[in-house]
């Protein structure tokens, strides 16, 4: 499920920062268990996909700074990937391209995605899946 906030502003009642605070902790785990993992393109985004909407609730405007971190180290496992020659599978090649179009079409809160960070960074994923 992709993140759309009705409090645009990031002021949400203390009931759902304390639902978000659980499920930032148990996402957060399936992070790091991730990156223990063999990598794999899709779960890993399906990760990062989840993680999205419960950072912006408990960090606000950081939250944001703290995904897309976690986004430039999954471009760094794609790199490392492609440079030792086991290219994308089409269906990694589509999520990855799905998921950076949806990514960049989110407005609006602590998830805006029309700041220049967050668009270079999901721009270079667009551009990796195409290789």
């Amino acid at each position: 499920m992709m993140f759309s906030s009705s409090r645009p502003m990031g002021h949400y009642p203390a009931a759902q920062v304390k639902m978000a605070t659980m499920t930032l902790a148990t996402v957060q785990m399936e992070l790091a268990r991730q990156k223990k993992m063999p990598f794999s393109a899709e779960a890993y985004l399906d990760v990062l996909n989840r993680l999205l909407e419960p950072l912006a609730i408990v960090q606000g405007p950081m939250g944001l700074r703290t995904w897309l971190s976690e986004v430039q180290y999954f471009m760094g496992l794609m790199q490392q990937r492609s440079f030792s020659g086991r290219p994308l599978m089409p269906r990694e090649r589509q999520v990855l391209t799905w998921y950076s179009t949806q990514w960049r079409a989110l407005r609006g809160g602590p998830c805006d995605m029309g700041r220049p960070e967050a668009q270079i960074v999901l721009m270079s994923l667009g551009e990796l899946a195409r290789f």
